[in-house]
């Protein structure tokens, strides 16, 4: 039964970002459920063809593109006529569609905030797939989900970890919790080699196949920063009940220990279409495009604690959490304009965390009462980062 009929426990869908790699899984577990999940919009970016099919495939009412450029193609090429339209406010009205009773917000970067916020406010579920939502807006995502009465689940897969463990516990029994980090290609490297790292080498990463800019994050521990962040902001947590552990063979999601010195971990298969069907369908289980996780197949697991002093970034987003207001966003985007510059070879590796260090250590935070602030922080950070990058020379060297 298809899910526009009306059938019991359906979600219709609004997808940001359906063209990259959360959004195509996304649609993966639609095309599972079909009488559980409908599309009802979709917003893309530059990617036309792949954008075009799953126009085609899925037929939402309402599309958005990039650009007025991109929508006048899509219009002309599109076999139906769904309404077509562009850029930020394109995000907005796909957020904001009057069937969409849940939101995938899996648009990159700051360009997210804006659309999360609205589907918030307007009462959706929003399953955030998008750091800078909730790492650089988090506490204006709080507020808009309680002014709303939106709902706000995690499709990250250690943040989806945490809150089937945490769900329905009463948070007086918590004692801390753990998210486990695979250690990123420089697990192992002594300090001095990692300060002389590579691109190449950074990109090289162990686990997981990612665009380039998680995967520097991913080398810096900056990614695990971001997410400690995140997870404070998602369960009212304190950066002092919030641990990472590395965990190299990313098996074991992650841990919440109790007062009576108990842990429960949560594990399941490397795949992230098992965190988007469970943002997506909670507080349901049901079988799904996952196969289970096999008991019966022989490994090893292993656990250490991170080393701050080999990966310093770790320990920046620490202090971004304790300090609060706009510092986690200052960090963001002085961390977003040091790793382009790694990538296009103007400074070294190590220099990323000089250049964030320096970005939170110079620019004082400052509380966050809307997005104006927010886009004030992103600002101040990216132009002290530009400033400081600006000093070094080809090779990173002032």
């Amino acid at each position: 039964m298809s899910a526009r009929t009306g059938a019991p426990g359906f979600r219709r869908l609004a997808i940001l970002g359906s063209t990259g790699s959360i959004g195509t899984s996304t649609l993966d577990v639609v095309l599972a459920h079909p009488g559980r999940l409908d599309v009802v919009a979709l917003a893309g970016g530059r990617n036309r063809m792949t954008l075009k099919a799953q126009c085609e495939r899925f037929r939402p009412s309402l599309v958005s593109v990039a650009e007025e450029g991109d929508a006048r193609w899509l219009a002309a090429e599109l076999s139906y006529g769904p309404d077509i339209h562009w850029g930020p406010e394109g995000l907005k009205a796909c957020a904001l569609h009057p069937d969409a009773d849940t939101v995938m917000a899996a648009v990159v970067g700051a360009a997210g905030l804006e659309s999360t916020e609205a589907a918030l406010r307007a009462g959706r579920r929003v399953c955030v797939a998008n750091k800078e939502s909730l790492v650089v807006g988090g506490a204006l995502m709080k507020a808009a989900e309680a002014a709303g009465g939106g709902e706000l689940l995690p499709v990250d897969s250690e943040h989806a970890a945490l809150h089937q463990l945490l769900d329905g516990r009463d948070p007086m029994t918590l004692r801390e919790v753990r998210i486990t980090a695979s250690g990123g290609p420089f697990r192992d490297w002594p300090l001095e080699r990692i300060q002389r790292a590579t691109r190449e080498e950074a990109l090289n990463h162990p686990t997981w196949k990612m665009g380039p800019k998680i995967t520097i994050d991913s080398a810096t521990l900056m990614n695990k920063g971001l997410e400690v962040i995140e997870a404070a902001v998602l369960f009212g947590l304190t950066a002092d009940q919030i641990k990472v552990t590395v965990h190299a063979q990313s098996q074991v999601h992650a841990m919440a220990g109790f007062l009576d010195g108990t842990y429960q971990l949560q594990v399941c298969a490397n795949d992230m279409k098992l965190p988007i069907q469970y943002a997506l369908l909670y507080p349901d289980k049901c079988p799904g495009p996952v196969a289970p996780y096999d008991w019966d197949q022989a490994r090893t697991w292993t656990f250490e604690a991170p080393d701050l002093a080999r990966f310093p970034c770790l320990g920046l987003a620490f202090d971004a959490l304790r300090a609060g207001g706009t510092a986690p966003a200052i960090l963001n985007a002085a961390n977003e304009e040091a790793v382009a510059a790694f990538l296009d070879g103007r400074i070294g590796f190590w220099d990323i965390q000089a250049c964030n260090a320096e970005a939170l250590q110079r620019l004082t935070a400052m509380p966050v009462v809307c997005l104006l602030d927010l886009w004030d922080a992103d600002r101040r950070g990216r132009d002290q980062a530009r400033g400081w990058l600006a000093s070094r020379g080809p090779s990173g060297v002032p």
